[in-house]
């Protein structure tokens, strides 16, 4: 027997209720969703952070050993439309 004829011959259970659907979703999907969004947090949303922490703590031991701030990488980095003064 073929397969797809098998599959027409499998029983299907009835479709659920939609309360018992929707309770369904909220008992396995939210947990997870909730388990996921703080695990996103913790390794993203931490990581960037150190990142930025890190850099700050290296920025203050070059100043600390050489008298002077280390120069900026991207000086237009945190400007929308990629630097430039207002006037031009």
């Amino acid at each position: 027997m073929d397969v797809l004829e098998q599959l027409a011959a499998a029983p299907v259970p009835p479709v659920p209720t939609a309360p018992s659907f929707t309770a369904g979703v909220r008992r396995k999907l939210h947990p997870r969703l909730l388990a996921l969004h703080i695990l996103e947090f913790a390794v993203g949303g931490m990581l960037w952070s150190l990142l930025h922490l890190f850099t700050a703590l290296a920025a203050a031991a070059h100043y600390t050993l050489t008298g002077a701030w280390p120069a900026p990488r991207d000086a237009g980095r945190d400007e929308p439309h990629g630097g430039g003064s207002a006037a031009s």
